[in-house]
C-alpha cells in the first residue's frame, strides 16, 4: 500500500490540473478544471473565488469527486486517478500560507496575478479513497486507497 501511496503522490506532483465534479442546488453535476497542489496527505489544493460554480457547490454539497489525468493517445498510455471526498474552504492562515507557497512554486504565475491571488479563497478535496489506474502495467490495472 505505501508503493501504491507513494505513485500516487509522485503522480500528483507531476501534474496539474484536477478536474473537480460538485453537485448543484438543482442535484445536477457540474465538472470544472482548477490547477491544484498536493500534500504528504495526499489532499489537494486550489484557489477560486467563493462565486464560482464549484465554489457555491460546496458550501452545501462538500461530497465531490475528482480525476487527475495527462492527456493519451494511446491506450497504453492511460494513468491518472479517480478520487471521492470532501471539499471545502481553507480558513487557516498557516495552511494558506503554506499550500500559497508551494503553488506559487509549482506555477510560474506573473506579478500581475498577485491581486487576484489575494483576493481569492483556498480549498481543499479530503480524499476517502483513490483510485489509481495505469494501463502501462496492463489493460484495465487499477489499485485503490481507503482514506476514510
Amino acid at each position: 500500500m505505501s508503493d501504491t501511496r507513494e505513485i500516487i503522490r509522485a503522480f500528483l506532483d507531476s501534474q496539474s490540473t484536477l478536474a473537480l465534479a460538485t453537485v448543484n442546488a438543482a442535484g445536477q453535476a457540474e465538472v470544472a478544471p482548477v490547477f491544484y497542489v498536493s500534500d504528504e496527505a495526499l489532499d489537494l489544493y486550489w484557489l477560486s473565488s467563493e462565486t464560482s460554480r464549484h465554489s457555491v457547490n460546496l458550501t452545501t454539497r462538500p461530497a465531490v469527486a475528482a480525476t487527475v489525468y495527462p492527456t493519451a493517445w494511446n491506450w497504453n498510455d492511460i494513468r491518472g486517478v479517480q478520487i471521492e471526498g470532501e471539499a471545502q474552504a481553507v480558513r487557516d492562515e498557516r495552511i494558506r500560507e503554506r499550500m500559497l507557497q508551494g503553488y506559487l512554486a509549482k506555477f510560474l504565475l506573473p506579478s500581475s496575478f498577485d491581486a487576484i491571488i489575494a483576493a481569492t479563497t483556498l480549498y481543499v478535496l479530503k480524499p476517502q479513497w483513490i483510485r489509481w489506474l495505469d494501463n502501462g502495467v496492463t489493460f484495465g490495472y487499477k489499485t485503490e486507497l481507503d482514506l476514510s
